[in-house]
C-alpha cells in the first residue's frame, strides 16, 4: 500500500472533548427538573402555580359574575350542592382544555366561600349569582300631562258656562320603580354578596382556622411532608376542612402554598366600590331628576289652578257689567219718572219730588261709574286671562322639558346598572 492510499483517522481535540463533556454535563443537571414538564405536556396538563390558578379564578368571576363551585369529584366539572364549598379546581367548568395541575402533575386544592341567605339582599353565597342588587330608583314618567284652555263662557246663557277642569294627577306620580330591573343579575350582585360575606360571622372556607376567604387555593408541593398519609400539610389536609396561612414559611414539615384571596381584597380587584358608587350616584342623579319634575308639575297645576281664578274674575265682572247695565237702566227709568211727576204737577214741585230727583240723578250717576268701572274691570282682567294663559304654556313647556330629562337620567340609571362592574 503506498502512503498516498492510507487512510487518515483523527480523533476528538481536547477542546472538543471538553466542549462535549460540558453539555452533556448541563444536560445532566437540567433534564431532571423537566421531566414533569414534559410529561404534563405529553398528558394535556397545565402546569401552573397557585397564583395562575387565583388568575383564571378572578377571570371566571369577570365572566360569569360569581366564583365556581369547587369540584368534588374528579371529573372537571363544579358540584354545586349546598354544602359543597371546598374540593378540586373545576377546570372543565372554568372552560379550560386540561387540568389544573402544579409543575409536580398534582391537583390544587380549592375553597370557596359559601353562605346563603333566604333574603337575597343578604345572600353571601359567592358561588351562586342572584338578584341581590337593585339601585333604588323613581318611577318611569310615562308620559306629559294634558293643559287644555277652556272655551270662552257666554254669560248670557247660564247652561253653558262651564268652569276650566284641573288635568289629572300623572300616574308616575304614585310610587317608586319596581320593575325596571326585576329578574336582572351582574357582576353588582357578586359585588354586593361580597359586602355581605364581609358581615358574616359564619362559614366553613376559613384560613388559619379563624379568617373568612372568598377563596383559597392550595399548592400541595411535591411530597407529603408532614406525613399524615395526604399531599396536602398541617391545617391544609382535607381532614381539617380549613386553610393554612399564605405567609407558613417551607420546612421538611411543610411545603404547601396557600393563596387567599380576601373580600376586601377581591372587591378591590374588581372595581366594586368604584362600580356600585358610580350606579348610586346614577340613581341618585334620577331621582333628583325626579323631584324637580314633581315641582315643575306641581307649578304648572299652580299655574293652571291661577287660570281658573283669573277666568272666574272674569266671569264675576261679567255678571257685574250685565248688573251695572240693568241698574244704570233701572236709575235712569227712575229718575225719568220722577222728572215726568214734576213736569205734570199742577201744585207745585214737593219736597218729596226734589228728593226723589236728587236721588235718581245720583244714583243714575253711580250707576254709570260702577259701569264705566265694570268696562275698565273688563279689560284688565282679560288681559290678566291672556298672562296667565301664557303662565300656564310656560310652565307646561319647562314640565315636558324636565320630564324627558327625567327619563334620560332614569334610562342612564337602568344602562348603568345593566353595565355591572364595567362602568
Amino acid at each position: 500500500m503506498s502512503p498516498s492510499s492510507k487512510q487518515h483517522v483523527r480523533g476528538f481535540s481536547l477542546t472538543e472533548l471538553a466542549v462535549s463533556l460540558a453539555v452533556l454535563g448541563v444536560l445532566v443537571f437540567a433534564l431532571p427538573p423537566l421531566i414533569p414538564q414534559v410529561r404534563q405536556m405529553l398528558s394535556g396538563q397545565q402546569s401552573l402555580s397557585a397564583e395562575d390558578a387565583g388568575e383564571a379564578l378572578m377571570g371566571f368571576v369577570v365572566a360569569h359574575n360569581r366564583l365556581p363551585c369547587p369540584d368534588t369529584g374528579t371529573d372537571g366539572q363544579e358540584d354545586c350542592g349546598v354544602s359543597n364549598d371546598i374540593g378540586l379546581l373545576p377546570w372543565r367548568t372554568m372552560g379550560l382544555s386540561a387540568p389544573l395541575r402544579n409543575t409536580h402533575g398534582l391537583d390544587f386544592r380549592y375553597g370557596v366561600y359559601r353562605n346563603s341567605h333566604v333574603t337575597l339582599k343578604l345572600d353571601a353565597d359567592l358561588a351562586v349569582l342572584a338578584n341581590r342588587f337593585e339601585p333604588y330608583l323613581p318611577p318611569a314618567v310615562k308620559g306629559s300631562v294634558t293643559h287644555t284652555k277652556p272655551s270662552a263662557p257666554d254669560i248670557y246663557n247660564l247652561t253653558s258656562m262651564t268652569m276650566p277642569v284641573l288635568p289629572p294627577t300623572p300616574a308616575a306620580l304614585t310610587s317608586p320603580n319596581t320593575e325596571a330591573l326585576a329578574g336582572h343579575s351582574n357582576g353588582l350582585d357578586f359585588c354586593l354578596a361580597l359586602r355581605n360575606a364581609t358581615q358574616a360571622a359564619v362559614g366553613s372556607t376559613k384560613v388559619n382556622t379563624g379568617l373568612n376567604a372568598a377563596f383559597v387555593v392550595v399548592d400541595p408541593g411535591v411530597a407529603d411532608k408532614d406525613q399524615d398519609g395526604n399531599l396536602f400539610d398541617g391545617q391544609n389536609s382535607p381532614l381539617t376542612q380549613t386553610f393554612a396561612s399564605p405567609d407558613i414559611p417551607l420546612s421538611d414539615r411543610y411545603d404547601d402554598q396557600v393563596l387567599a384571596m380576601g373580600f376586601a381584597e377581591l372587591a378591590g380587584a374588581l372595581g366594586c366600590p368604584a362600580a356600585v358608587a358610580n350606579v348610586n350616584a346614577a340613581a341618585r342623579d334620577a331621582w333628583a331628576a325626579y323631584d324637580e319634575y314633581r315641582v315643575a308639575v306641581f307649578y304648572a297645576y299652580l299655574r293652571d289652578f291661577m287660570y281658573v281664578v283669573r277666568q272666574t274674575n272674569v266671569q264675576i265682572n261679567e255678571f257685574q257689567f250685565v248688573f251695572s247695565t240693568i241698574s244704570l237702566a233701572i236709575t235712569a227709568g227712575q229718575l225719568a219718572t220722577d222728572l215726568a211727576l214734576a213736569a205734570g204737577s199742577f201744585s207745585g214741585i214737593g219736597a218729596s219730588t226734589v228728593i226723589g230727583i236728587t236721588i235718581g240723578v245720583y244714583s243714575t250717576v253711580t250707576a254709570v261709574q260702577q259701569l264705566q268701572a265694570a268696562n275698565e274691570a273688563k279689560t284688565l282682567l282679560g288681559k290678566q286671562l291672556e298672562a296667565s294663559w301664557i303662565q300656564v304654556q310656560n310652565a307646561v313647556s319647562r314640565e315636558e322639558s324636565i320630564r324627558v330629562f327625567t327619563q334620560t337620567q332614569l334610562t342612564t340609571a337602568i344602562a348603568s346598572d345593566n353595565r355591572g362592574w364595567f362602568q
